[in-house]
C-alpha cells in the first residue's frame, strides 16, 4: 500500500520522504522535481515551461512505475502522487489530460493522504522550487481540495521536526 505525502511546495515533504527511506521504507521521490534537475543539467526539452505534455506523460509514468512495484502488503510512501498531477492542472487553469484521468482511474493509493501544510519558517526557494510563499499556499490549497474530489482523507501534520512528523505518520497508520 503506498501511502502519499503532500501538500505545496517547500512545506518538508522530501525531509518526510528522506527520514522513512532511512527507516528501511520503499520510497517514491519527488518525480517532477528529478525530472527538471535532469533536464536542466542536461539540456533536455522535458520541462513544464518547454514540453508540458511531455513532462506530464514521463511524471505519470515513473509514478505509476513505482506505485507497481509495491506489494499489496507492503507499506511505502511517495512524495507526491498522480492527485498531485491534476491539482497542479488545476492550478494553471488546464483541462485534465486523457492519460492523466486514466491513470488517476487506475491507481489508487491509501485512502489516509499525509498533508504538510504551508510553514512559512521553513519555506525557501530554489533553481526549481520558484514559487512564492503565496504561490506555493495557493497550490497547496489545490492540491487539498483535488484529493478531497477524488475521495482521500487528507490528514495535516503537525508543524514539529522531522523526526515527530515521521512519528506521526507511522502512528496514524
Amino acid at each position: 500500500m503506498v501511502y502519499v505525502i503532500s501538500g505545496g511546495p517547500g512545506f518538508g515533504k522530501s525531509v518526510l520522504i528522506d527520514g522513512l527511506r532511512k527507516l528501511g521504507y520503499p520510497v517514491g521521490g519527488e518525480i517532477a522535481r528529478a525530472i527538471i534537475q535532469q533536464e536542466l543539467e542536461t539540456g533536455g526539452r522535458l520541462l513544464p515551461w518547454k514540453d508540458s505534455s511531455g513532462f506530464e506523460k514521463l511524471v505519470i509514468h515513473e509514478r505509476i512505475r513505482f506505485f507497481e512495484s509495491i506489494g499489496e502488503e507492503e507499506i511505502a510512501f511517495s512524495d507526491r502522487g498522480l492527485p498531485d498531477q491534476a491539482a497542479f492542472s488545476v492550478y494553471k487553469k488546464k483541462a485534465l489530460s486523457k492519460q492523466l484521468k486514466e491513470a488517476l482511474a487506475r491507481n489508487q493509493y491509501a485512502k489516509k493522504v499525509f498533508l504538510t501544510p504551508p510553514w512559512r519558517q521553513i519555506y525557501r526557494n530554489d533553481l526549481i522550487r520558484t514559487e512564492t510563499f503565496e504561490e506555493a499556499v495557493l497550490i497547496h490549497e489545490c492540491i487539498v481540495n483535488t484529493y478531497l474530489e477524488f475521495g482521500y482523507e487528507p490528514i495535516n501534520l503537525p508543524k514539529v521536526s522531522p523526526e515527530l512528523r515521521t512519528a506521526f505518520i507511522l502512528e496514524a497508520l
